[in-house]
């Protein structure tokens, strides 16, 4: 049986590596990302509108990320839009979606929703540190100029809408999730309770499907 898990939190929270790292201790799980579905706006004029009309996560559509959790369910391979490769169906699908189960489209799909929270100080000099140590991978300048360009629309993002943006779109996916995450724990620590929960719900499944039908009566 596929078991479907988000991990949901804002951008530098950690997703990813968590997705990773509770990967490596399955033993069929693929990943699925939501930006291989989704570039969302940098303008500042539609992320304000997007906020002042109360950040509807509805508004943000991915019919083709919907299409692949169906068809993965199923145990068909699929092929996400901004992805090279092919994801191939696992008994694990982690899927990192930044709304969590707030979608929805994707919600039914969904059977584990998990939260990982990160104040937005520490996850904007997460990313920042990111893109900053990129330039020490490199010595061409066009990368460098690049790198302090994509650094400071961050910075210009995070000081209008943005910061709004990101802490409603984090308030629907929290407020939805089956467990919430302290994204400043250490990081084998949150894949301990990841791994816990994924543990408790697939018996708590296990124990649905196993249960005989009560008798006509009976309690």
């Amino acid at each position: 049986m596929v078991t479907i898990v988000a991990v949901s939190g804002t951008s530098g929270a950690g997703k990813s590596t968590l997705m990773r790292h509770l990967a490596q201790l399955q033993g069929s799980a693929s990943l699925l990302h939501f930006d291989d579905y989704i570039e969302l706006g940098t303008d500042a004029g539609s992320i304000q509108s997007w906020v002042e009309a109360g950040a509807p996560a509805d508004e943000i559509k991915t019919p083709q990320l919907a299409e692949d959790l169906h068809n993965l369910r199923a145990g068909r391979t699929v092929q996400p839009p901004g992805r090279a490769s092919a994801v191939v169906s696992a008994e694990l699908i982690l899927l990192e979606e930044p709304f969590g189960r707030a979608r929805r489209t994707v919600a039914p799909l969904i059977d584990l929703a998990l939260h990982l929270e990160l104040p937005a100080d520490i996850a904007l000099a997460r990313r920042s540190l990111r893109r900053a140590q990129a330039v020490s991978q490199t010595s061409e300048p066009d990368h460098h100029a690049a790198v302090l360009q994509d650094l400071a629309a961050q910075f210009e993002a995070y000081l209008g809408p943005q910061r709004q943006a990101y802490r409603l779109a984090e308030a629907q996916a929290r407020a939805v999730a089956d467990l919430i995450l302290d994204g400043l724990r250490p990081l084998p620590q949150l894949v301990a309770e990841a791994q816990e929960s994924l543990i408790a719900h697939r018996a708590n499944m296990s124990n649905r499907f196993e249960k005989p039908p009560s008798k006509k009566g009976e309690p």
